[in-house]
């Protein structure tokens, strides 16, 4: 066996997932922010926390709390737009409006404050306490806040950092319910995407072990991505061209505006466009189509070849039936290797890479690194 070919077919196929990778990851983030979903998912934790009991999302009311909280000047300051707004609100328009992210000190402060007696300019902590101990009809959020009144040592600033915490570890927790969401919805995104583009793993790799030239090809484009750029966002950026200088990685998170969504597309697209550029298997037309039914021009003599596979004699019903199985199989193959994510498909192609270099360089004498 070939060791050099089959290290190349391998990197080959580790970039064609990170360019369809790249591409569903964009395509996740707009369908993400066009559902609104970090604000979902938000909106039902604080309602939780706050003594909500799921209904809200349908018919039930807001329990006085959630109401004052959601819209306390410190929340409303980080909305779209500082509107009034309660269970009667349209949920699209208070999807849009919802902040995707809450700090914890700031939920704090903001239910501590709704807590105040109206006439009372400085809450004191037995005001507090004398606060908690009246809340009604919800016992879950009196229940949660009595403990940590008991733990803040008379303390009202010790109070809120409890309570930040406790907001905090709920949103740890609605933060691994959406990631799993974007888990799934990567999987499913990445088989549309290759249904939609035939990006067949198993033809891939049989193309690109019987063709050295789109081999190299692919190589080549392959270590020049994972030597320009330090990590999947820079790969994107690099592949999509010239473009908005990266940002912070946890600020970058944090925006989901339409603006952002356009431009991951817009580099989703050019990751693609160079899939479809490259000399592979990728892509519908009528000859693959008919691939699937017809018996391939290799399994007749070359005098008997026609023009076209269309022409050839149909497959039989077996033969058919394990083609287009194996074709699934491939497409799905795809689909479950895009949903392990582009950051997993950059480190893996910068790690192969320097297997077929021969390994890192060394540092400089002064210090400096390599690439």
């Amino acid at each position: 066996m070939n060791f050099g070919a089959a290290l190349d077919v391998a990197i080959g196929l580790i970039f064609v997932y990170l360019l369809v990778s790249l591409f569903v990851t964009a395509l996740n983030e707009y369908i993400s922010s066009f559902l609104n979903k970090r604000s979902e998912y938000l909106l039902s934790r604080v309602q939780s926390l706050l003594g909500g009991d799921g209904s809200e999302k349908t018919s039930g009311e807001w329990s006085p709390e959630m109401c004052a909280v959601w819209n306390h000047p410190l929340i409303s300051a980080l909305k779209s737009h500082q509107t009034a707004e309660d269970h009667c609100t349209k949920r699209g328009a208070l999807l849009k409006n919802a902040p995707s992210y809450i700090p914890g000190k700031t939920f704090a402060v903001a239910l501590t404050e709704t807590l105040k007696p109206s006439e009372t300019a400085h809450l004191s902590f037995a005001e507090l306490k004398t606060a908690v101990a009246g809340i009604q009809n919800n016992d879950a959020l009196k229940n949660a806040l009595l403990p940590m009144l008991d733990d803040a040592e008379g303390k009202l600033d010790v109070f809120q950092t409890k309570v930040a915490t406790w907001f905090d570890s709920a949103m740890d927790r609605t933060g691994g319910a959406y990631k799993r969401w974007i888990h799934r919805l990567t999987f499913w995104a990445g088989f549309a995407v290759a249904l939609a583009f035939n990006v067949n793993s198993l033809q891939l790799i049989d193309n690109l072990w019987r063709d050295p030239v789109a081999r190299a090809g692919l190589v080549a484009q392959a270590s020049t991505t994972a030597r320009g750029a330090d990590d999947a966002r820079g790969a994107q950026a690099q592949l999509a061209g010239p473009g908005p200088a990266a940002t912070d990685g946890d600020q970058a998170a944090a925006d989901v505006d339409g603006a952002a969504s356009e431009a991951a597309c817009d580099t989703g697209e050019s990751a693609a466009n160079l899939a479809q550029d490259l000399p592979l298997p990728i892509g519908w037309n009528q000859e693959n189509l008919c691939a699937l039914v017809h018996q391939p021009l290799k399994s007749l003599p070359p005098s008997k070849r026609p023009a076209s596979v269309c022409k050839t004699p149909y497959r039989s019903g077996w033969s058919a039936t394990v083609k287009i199985f194996l074709t699934l199989l491939g497409l799905a193959i795809t689909g479950l290797a895009v949903s392990l994510g582009s950051p997993f498909w950059f480190g893996t192609l910068q790690s192969v890479t320097n297997i077929r270099a021969s390994g890192a360089k060394p540092d400089r004498a002064d210090g400096t690194t390599q690439k």
